[in-house]
């Protein structure tokens, strides 16, 4: 599923100006859009990823699973981009999923209070882990290259379980709409730091991926895969995983660090 892309000099600066300048700065103030702002407190209407009137909805970010007993603990980080005048600016919001399970994902067991870098995580009623940004909350959990991960037990036992691997780069999306009656080459123009690289176009009607092996920026989807997708609004989506597989007090535990782009397209 090592290295933080950081913003520096002038646009940090200029980032830093605007949300200091006014308290009522605005922008688009959804999380989940592709040209989120960060700071803005009044929204001006701008925000591009309202949910498609198709059906497709935002998708989340990729969630392995594996055979056997094992804790998958999924540290992630959204990049959205803002357009401005000195150029393009890269913000993160940061969302973690985790589930525990003795027979490869079938049932999942509760593991107590999950959190990961101090930010607890909401147990589902399906006993899996998910934290989500809110209002008062909105860039989510902020991660370094240390990713440090608590439980303190249930079902599943308590654990500590901490890794330095970083997070992938993954650059902006360069493909266009798709065609569902051609191929379609989804593309990035960079992922860098990758163990592999998951590809998604999703549809009102159904989706497509493919993971692939690291060093690659782009994977062409056949036609075949796409003609049941529907056609509308939907989304495609490059996600540069890190994987750190540990085992601890028995129990196997995959940790994968996840930089995830998703920008909406229309599917004709």
């Amino acid at each position: 599923m090592k290295t933080n892309k950081i913003i520096l000099g002038s646009a940090t600066l200029l980032a830093m100006t605007l949300t200091f300048t006014s308290c009522k700065k605005e922008g688009c103030t959804d999380p989940l859009a592709s040209n989120y702002t960060v700071g803005a407190t009044v929204d001006d209407g701008s925000c591009t990823t309202a949910t498609p009137t198709a059906g497709a909805t935002t998708p989340g970010a990729y969630a392995p699973s594996f055979s056997g007993v094992n804790g998958v603990l999924v540290a992630i980080q959204s990049v959205s981009t803002t357009s401005t005048p000195i150029g393009n600016i890269d913000s993160y919001i940061g969302t973690a999923v985790a589930t525990f399970t003795e027979d490869g994902g079938a049932t999942m067991i509760a593991a107590g209070d999950v959190d990961v870098n101090t930010k607890q995580l909401g147990i589902q009623s399906n006993n899996s882990y998910v934290y989500t940004p809110s209002q008062s909350d909105p860039t989510g959990i902020s991660y370094t290259n240390d990713v440090t991960w608590n439980g303190t037990g249930g079902t599943w036992p308590s654990f500590t379980v901490g890794s330095t691997m970083g997070f992938s780069t993954v650059d902006a999306i360069t493909s266009g709409n798709v065609s569902t009656t051609s191929n379609y080459t989804l593309s990035s123009t960079g992922v860098t730091d990758a163990d592999s690289i998951y590809f998604g176009v999703y549809g009102p009607d159904g989706s497509a991926y493919h993971i692939v092996a690291a060093g690659s920026n782009s994977y062409t989807f056949p036609a075949s895969e796409l003609g049941s997708i529907g056609t509308g609004t939907g989304f495609v989506q490059v996600v540069g995983l890190k994987y750190d597989p540990q085992t601890i007090g028995g129990k196997d535990y995959w940790l994968i660090n996840e930089t995830v782009r998703t920008t909406s397209v229309e599917i004709n």
